[in-house]
């Protein structure tokens, strides 16, 4: 088979990955589609442990959110004996997606192929606040809690935060490429030796980030531009034993729009502050090696991957021409910084494998991406993913 979903990967919610390289000999071209559906309840702090996905912004304490609000010449909207008080609130979140993806490769010439990619997805997201009751420096009275609950809704409704479920559908980013690589038969002890560069551009016609909706998630690269450079290898130990590996390197261009930024140390998705922020989003490095054996059953394979990936810190810049009140972005930029393990469990079926003759037959694949903490789990999300694909070589 030959599997040649490229994907943006720089998403710490939603695993979007390239998928392998398997060429079918005298096919070089593939159009593929695949369906998938994605769930993460939790995600990964800096030290590996579970935290609700907002988290990933920091944590919430009303009572700095409340002096935030009263920096921007607004009331303070904590009575005067809860003003600097220690309040936390818990964070908790569930992200639920569908997606539709569609894949094309084709070659030109014996050296050059071209291919894109790009998805339709559905996101269901929400957010679930509770008091933190065991950290905070209050003695609660009775009615207290609730007080406290309403106070953090009238706060939200301040900022113009009015909902905090949301229901997104659209396309997420396209990537175009373009790949130069080659087959060696008979070469390093291999059968067959098939590898390339590859060059892309990732196009930002996903969903961004709605600053009004803090449950929102970005579909791609949040808006931004970008460009990719990656070499793949596949190396065919003996007949249907191949192993292979990608490793990619992307980079995103710096883009200025309007965003929340934080007055005091409240969470970004909850920033005192909008306006023009220029975003300098960091490289991000992706490693996945994988091994497949191929027709174990007339036609069925097996295939394990691991992927890792290692985005590094965004710049944030304050683009308002007042500066006041002053925001505080070297802790978004420090919470910009994530990586991601992920152990793919793939079952495929080629309806053409054992066909001496081989015509437009299909190739099922059944995919499982599942969160692992092998290497660098760091401020990701742990979704679960499980996609249904078809693919046909030509």
């Amino acid at each position: 088979t030959q599997q040649s979903f490229a994907m943006v990967f720089d998403n710490r919610f939603i695993p979007l990955f390239q998928r392998p390289r398997l060429s079918v000999e005298g096919l070089p071209s593939s159009f593929a589609i695949d369906f998938f559906a994605a769930t993460a309840s939790k995600a990964f702090d800096d030290d590996e442990q579970d935290i609700g996905i907002p988290e990933l912004n920091g944590k919430l304490d009303l009572g700095v959110l409340a002096n935030a609000i009263a920096d921007t010449g607004k009331p303070n909207p904590l009575r005067d004996n809860l003003q600097g008080a220690r309040i936390p609130f818990n964070m908790d979140g569930r992200i639920q997606a569908q997606s539709l993806t569609m894949a094309y490769h084709q070659r030109v010439a014996h050296w050059l192929s071209f291919g894109f990619s790009l998805l339709f997805m559905r996101i269901n997201a929400r957010q679930m606040f509770s008091l933190d009751e065991e950290n905070t420096n209050l003695i609660l009275l009775p009615g207290d809690k609730q007080e406290l609950e309403d106070a953090r809704r009238r706060m939200f409704v301040g900022l113009g935060l009015t909902d905090n479920h949301t229901a997104q559908l659209g396309f997420g980013d396209i990537d175009f490429y373009l790949r130069w690589g080659g087959l060696w038969d008979y070469i390093l002890k291999c059968r067959r030796i098939d590898a390339g560069l590859r060059l892309g551009i990732l196009i930002p016609t996903g969903e961004s980030h709605n600053i009004f909706s803090p449950a929102s998630i970005p579909f791609g690269g949040n808006g931004h531009w970008g460009f990719y450079v990656s070499g793949d290898a596949l190396f065919e130990l003996k007949e249907d034993i191949k192993v292979g590996f990608l490793l990619r390197v992307s980079k995103r261009f710096a883009h200025t729009s309007d965003r929340r930024m934080p007055v005091r140390s409240e969470p970004q998705i909850f920033g005192a502050v909008v306006g023009p922020a220029r975003v300098n989003p960091g490289t991000t490095v992706v490693f996945s090696p994988y091994f497949v054996l191929e027709n174990l059953r007339k036609g069925l394979g097996v295939g394990v991957h691991y992927t890792l990936s290692l985005h590094q810190e965004d710049e944030w810049r304050d683009k308002r021409q007042n500066k006041n009140p002053r925001v505080k972005i070297s802790r978004v930029m420090d919470l910009s910084e994530w990586g991601s393990d992920y152990i793919t469990l793939n079952i495929f079926y080629d309806f053409g494998k054992v066909k001496v003759v081989r015509s437009f037959d299909p190739i099922i694949s059944f995919r499982w991406d599942v969160p692992s903490m092998l290497l660098a789990s760091s401020r990701v999300a742990k979704t679960h993913r499980i996609s249904l694909g078809i693919e046909f070589g030509f």
